[in-house]
């Protein structure tokens, strides 16, 4: 296999790839026999993948560096491109539903390839697509805002990542500073957040409503892909936070408070700081990091052994925070080579540790799941996506010592508690 560095990015025909897929469309209608109609299957899926894989190093090297401007022309191309493949693909998924073959297509693949197929009916419409254009475009824009950002600082410049250290600064004066620094930048282009944020509103809401719903929200759900509980199961999760975790949570902050000599409720500089020596800091530099993570992963079992060497040796992360770079991270999938990809920005704080494990525990889910057909079935929802991800998070504990060397106590505090503030912000 190729390091990521080595992968070829050519952009595929999309124009020849819709005439295959409407003429894998008619065969798979045509079919006499299941054979022929799981060959068409297979067959659409084989090109997705490509066609995703191709997509997605685009993307990865454009995020790597959004002042690239090759790759910033090849974001632009797949925002457009995107929903027309999307509208592509509808009549082949309405003939899958329409098959006869469908009860043998459940019985070898299972019947959540249909449950989902269903959702995307009720989600898609080519009455939408030129909206999903610009929804993409905005969403687009909004990310390379971000990316630009310049936040002078002590006589400086930063990008957005490259402030959380100071924003995390134990001495308060320098806490509070930091925090203005980068208040102010968003305050100087609030006219411009402002009104993409404005659009995006407009723009899904419009979208809703053309598909016959009242508003964004209905969509929104069949978007996110839930295929087994509704607004009224997440009502009642909501609910249960407000009533159960929030008191939790408010504790947690108040402690907090008392330790840091602040009266609770804190701002969000103090909110910030967890102890008044300084948050849990990872030892050593990004490499120390990668070399612990790697040991981490080498004890834990012999498929997290395999998985992270491969992200390893054939460069599958890049997490140094540089000029230019779109903000935060994430895990996303090359399909063609059946690995996973994950990018992050490193800056010297625990959410540093954090990427080795939570973005890594979605990856190794996506590397055990990497052979799977359909290749929709590599990835569940968004909100099981989580249970990989922070599970591997609290795996990773027994080995804080190794990320954190005297701060593993402080860490493991810190983990927890945010892990409980986090649920109330998140609901």
């Amino acid at each position: 296999m190729k390091k990521f560095s080595e992968m070829e990015y050519v952009r595929p025909d999309t124009e020849q790839a819709k005439k295959e897929l409407a003429a894998l469309t008619e065969q798979l209608k045509k079919a006499e026999t299941y054979e022929e109609a799981r060959a068409a299957f297979l067959e659409m899926d084989k090109g997705n993948r490509h066609v995703m894989t191709a997509s997605t190093i685009a993307q990865i090297r454009h995020d790597i560096n959004t002042k690239d401007a090759f790759y910033d022309g090849e974001s632009k191309f797949w925002d457009s491109e995107m929903p027309k493949l999307q509208e592509a693909m509808m009549p082949f998924v309405m003939a899958m539903l329409e098959s006869r073959f469908r009860p043998q297509f459940e019985e070898e693949f299972g019947d959540l390839y249909f449950r989902n197929a269903e959702i995307q009916l009720k989600s898609f419409s080519p009455a939408i697509v030129e909206d999903m254009m610009e929804e993409n475009r905005l969403t687009s824009e909004y990310e390379d805002l971000l990316a630009s950002a310049q936040v002078p600082f002590e006589g400086k410049t930063y990008t957005l990542s490259q402030m959380t250290p100071f924003k995390n600064d134990p001495d308060d004066a320098r806490r509070l500073a930091a925090w203005q620094a980068e208040g102010q930048w968003y305050k100087d282009h609030q006219e411009q957040l402002d009104s993409i944020y404005d659009s995006l509103v407009h723009l899904r809401d419009r979208m809703g409503r053309k598909l016959g719903y009242d508003g964004y929200t209905e969509l929104g759900y069949y978007r996110m892909g839930r295929n087994c509980y509704d607004r009224n199961d997440v009502e009642k999760f909501r609910n249960a936070v407000q009533k159960y975790l929030v008191p939790v949570a408010a504790e947690v902050f108040e402690e907090q408070a008392v330790r840091l000599g602040k009266t609770y409720p804190m701002s969000y500089a103090d909110n910030a700081l967890e102890f008044r020596s300084g948050n849990p800091k990872p030892q050593g530099s990004a490499q120390d990091i990668l070399k612990a993570g790697l040991k981490f992963y080498n004890e834990l079992s012999p498929e997290t052994s395999k998985f992270f060497n491969t992200m390893m040796d054939y460069e599958l992360m890049d997490v140094l925070s540089t000029e230019g770079k779109r903000g935060g991270g994430y895990c996303t999938g090359l399909y063609d080579y059946n690995v996973p990809f994950i990018f992050a920005n490193f800056n010297g704080t625990q959410g540093d540790v954090e990427v080795v494990t939570h973005e890594a525990g979605h990856a190794f889910a996506a590397y055990m799941n990497a052979e799977r057909i359909p290749s929709d079935y590599i990835w569940p929802t968004m909100e099981a996506c989580e249970v990989h991800s922070m599970s591997m998070e609290f795996f990773a504990e027994n080995w804080a010592d190794d990320f954190f060397g005297s701060d593993a106590r402080k860490y493991r505090y810190s983990h927890l508690a945010g892990a409980l503030k986090f649920i109330p912000y998140g609901t």
